[in-house]
Formats: C-alpha cells, sequence, structure tokens
C-alpha cells in the first residue's frame, strides 16, 4: 500500500510550528531525572550447622516493558550487598545468587519516589542425596480439554509438595526425586516449567528436579487416551507420597454424567468464568498408593458442534499460571548460567 508524500513545504511548517511549540517548555525546564534507589540485603546461609555464607557473587537483573534492560554483579561483604539503582516505577529489579550450583532469586523489586529502598533476602541451602521427609499438602488434577476426535483427554496435575528438611534434595544416583503414578490410558506425560528433567519410567513420571525446603507446586500434564466403544473413562489420581488433600475437577459439559468412585465424593459445583466445574475429593487423607477418582460417562458429545472442547474461566487462568511458571523457571535456569559463567 503507497501513501502520499506531504509536500515539502508543509513538512517544514510543520516542523516550524512544532519548534515554536516546544521551545517555551525546553527553555522552562528539562525532564526530571529519576530519583536515586537502593536495593540491599543479605545472603543468609538456611542449613543448620553449614558454614556461614560470604564472598559470594550477587546479580541484579534490571526489567523494562521490552524484557531485561542491563545486568550487574557484586559481591557480599559481611554477608551483605548493595546495589544503587534508579526509584523508577517502569523498571522491576531481580536479585539472584548460585550455590551449590543452583540458582536462588528473590521476589521482583519496584522501586518509586515514595519508596525508593527495598531489603532482599536471599537464602540459600546444601544440597542431599538422602530423602528428607516428603509430603504432598494438597493434588488438584484438572481435566483441561476434551479431543472427541482422537478419544482423548488432556489432563493437568498440580502437587503442593512440602520438604520438611534444610538440605536441596537431590534425588539418589539417578537424579529422581518424585515418581508420579501415570494415569491409566496416558499417551504422553511431562513437566510444566520448573527446574530439572523428567522422564517416563515403569508406569510413572520421573521427575529429577532439586526439591528445596519448604513448599513447592510441582505440575505435570498428561494425555490420556480412553474407551471409545465405551464411551467412558475411570480417572485416577493416584498419591505417591502421603497427601492431606486429593481433588479432582472436571468441567460438566464435557461429560454426560461424573460419578465419583469409591472413597471419593463430589465436593460441589462451582462456576468459573462462566464455566461449570463439578470438584470430586478424597474422602479423607490419602496414604502412597492409595487414589481419588471420577467416572466419567458419555465423553462421545453427539450433540456437541466441536470436537474439540477446551476450557474457558478456570482452565483459561490455569494455562496463564503454567506461562508464568515456564517464564520464572526460564528466568532462574538464565540466572545459573550467568552464574556458572561468572
Amino acid at each position: 500500500m503507497s501513501r502520499r508524500r506531504p509536500a515539502p513545504a508543509l513538512v517544514l511548517a510543520a516542523c516550524a510550528l512544532a519548534a515554536a511549540l516546544a521551545a517555551p517548555a525546553l527553555l522552562a525546564a528539562p525532564a526530571p531525572a529519576q530519583p536515586a534507589g537502593r536495593i540491599e540485603g543479605v545472603v543468609r546461609q538456611g542449613t543448620a550447622g553449614a558454614p556461614a555464607i560470604d564472598a559470594v557473587a550477587v546479580r541484579l537483573l534490571v526489567l523494562g516493558a521490552d524484557g531485561a534492560e542491563a545486568a550487574r554483579e557484586t559481591t557480599t561483604r559481611g554477608g551483605r550487598f548493595a546495589f544503587e539503582v534508579a526509584a523508577d516505577p517502569a523498571l522491576s529489579y531481580v536479585v539472584s545468587t548460585t550455590h551449590a550450583g543452583l540458582p536462588y532469586l528473590a521476589p521482583p523489586v519496584l522501586l518509586d519516589a515514595a519508596l525508593p529502598a527495598a531489603e532482599v533476602e536471599l537464602v540459600v541451602h546444601e544440597t542431599t542425596r538422602e530423602r528428607p521427609p516428603l509430603t504432598i499438602a494438597r493434588t488438584l488434577v484438572t481435566v483441561v480439554a476434551l479431543d472427541r476426535a482422537n478419544a482423548r483427554l488432556e489432563l493437568v496435575r498440580e502437587d503442593e509438595l512440602v520438604h520438611g528438611g534444610d538440605r536441596v534434595y537431590l534425588g539418589g544416583a539417578d537424579g529422581v526425586t518424585l515418581r508420579l503414578p501415570l494415569p491409566a490410558g496416558t499417551v504422553s506425560a511431562g513437566v510444566a516449567g520448573g527446574e530439572g528433567e523428567h522422564r517416563v519410567e515403569d508406569g510413572a513420571l520421573a521427575v529429577a528436579a532439586p526439591l528445596r525446603p519448604g513448599a513447592a507446586r510441582i505440575v505435570t500434564r498428561y494425555a490420556v487416551g480412553y474407551d471409545r466403544a465405551r464411551d467412558a473413562h475411570e480417572l485416577r489420581a493416584a498419591a505417591p507420597l502421603p497427601t492431606a488433600r486429593m481433588e479432582i475437577d472436571v468441567p460438566t459439559r464435557f461429560a454426560e454424567r461424573i460419578e465419583p468412585l469409591a472413597g471419593s465424593r463430589r465436593a460441589g459445583v462451582r462456576d468459573e468464568g462462566g464455566e461449570r466445574v463439578l470438584r470430586l475429593a478424597r474422602e479423607g487423607e490419602a496414604r502412597a498408593g492409595e487414589t481419588a477418582g471420577a467416572l466419567l460417562r458419555g465423553l462421545s458429545g453427539r450433540n456437541a458442534a466441536n470436537p474439540l472442547a477446551g476450557g474457558r474461566g478456570a482452565l483459561g487462568g490455569l494455562a496463564l499460571a503454567l506461562a508464568i511458571l515456564g517464564a520464572g523457571a526460564a528466568l532462574a535456569r538464565a540466572a545459573g548460567r550467568r552464574g556458572a559463567a561468572a
């Protein structure tokens, strides 16, 4: 598409007018500079009995609207560090360090003229190959899509892991830290975001990711085939560790009937952004190997216009959460690579 060029005389006139209008403002005062800001903090040892942390590299990543704008580095003295920065509300600052080969990131820092300073704490831990006390506070399996043409369900599983020790668990000789039993009919499985690697073996998704002390969220995805002739599927989520709560969410439009299996119950229907979602929950806590289950009948959707059904509301929010996880994991890996390079 071509555009007509304005006449040279008009361009010159417009420039002259703009200069005349701008001149008083330029003479009056220049644009104010951003006020000075400061980010300081400490790198602290979180493993009991381990040596104190000092003389370690701490990195500052400056993030603008278009991504990373700059990176700086300093070394702790007496465990402390400081960065002089601009208190610019358009920028975010991420402080990180590396210890025992693992990256540690503080939450992003935002500064402005009203709050020009911030204190950051980075708690690092030693590592171990000995399995610490591990439990799961909650497991939630969500059916996020139904592919009727290929007779498949897409699932997202979220496990809220609780690590009761004070060392990062690296797994045994094979590096596996968590084994999640595969749902029946699994065609493919993988981890959404996070550190480490994963593989499918012996009926489980083996996750080889460092497990840090405290709470962690492990998110995994599965494609599961179902029996087209039977037009039904028994969906079971098995506990790999002692688990306080186990729940399954199914959008009601995916199946004609959704029933709890033995040991599970209906836990209510709610509206998530226009999507009616039925929750089923295990009755009581689960020991390792025990399950929560749902029977999905009438998956063919003979009256459905679209053979690929995807969730809206809650499921769209879940997709956004997975994207954020992936971005956070990429940032952590980048910080680790910078630390290794340094």
